[in-house]
């Protein structure tokens, strides 16, 4: 029960910061230079600190068994590779951004696709980590994996767009009562 509530309370601590760390980066973006780049420094550390926080709180809030731990640990590889190839990827924008004013049409497709193609696969590393792991879970953990691991797990963008929807949808399916 306590490492549950520390989970819980790392997760939340987490979440808070986060909003103050994104205020931080719009921030930032109106400056330029070295003053940016370790900005940016600065942030992919606080987003990796964010990301430890938020895989303590998920696995504590598992209570995993000695079998299930030994399935967490690709999964977390999984998780932590694909936020530094997601870092790595956005910092190599910030280093490019001037140049994508002669970048021709063809070139701008050719560097979306091959970002979103990375960060398909990924993804699909994440999946094929995760679905042993899940597979053993019973199902009140289960229940615990999908609430505490969507805000890990899913973009921000992403995040924001489906609780719009959800709320949304809820209101149209209810009659409009909330």
């Amino acid at each position: 029960m306590i490492r549950t509530l520390v989970g819980a309370l790392a997760v939340l601590a987490v979440s808070v910061s986060a909003g103050a760390l994104a205020a931080g980066a719009a921030e930032s973006d109106q400056q330029s230079g070295p003053a940016m780049m370790e900005r940016m420094q600065h942030w992919a550390i606080d987003r990796e600190t964010l990301l430890a926080a938020k895989l303590a709180g998920v696995k504590a809030g598992l209570q995993l068994t000695a079998d299930q731990e030994k399935l967490w640990i690709p999964f977390e590889s999984a998780v932590k590779d694909a936020a530094k190839a997601r870092m790595e990827a956005m910092q190599k924008m910030m280093q490019t951004r001037g140049q994508e004013e002669h970048m021709s049409p063809i070139d701008r497709l050719q560097a979306m696709s091959d970002h979103l193609s990375q960060g398909g696969a990924n993804l699909k590393k994440i999946v094929d980590a995760a679905k042993p792991l899940y597979d053993s879970l019973d199902e009140s953990q289960k229940h615990n994996f999908a609430m505490l691991g969507r805000d890990m797990l899913m973009p921000e963008g992403a995040q924001s767009a489906m609780e719009w929807m959800h709320h949304h949808m809820g209101e149209h399916e209810g009659g409009g009562a909330e």
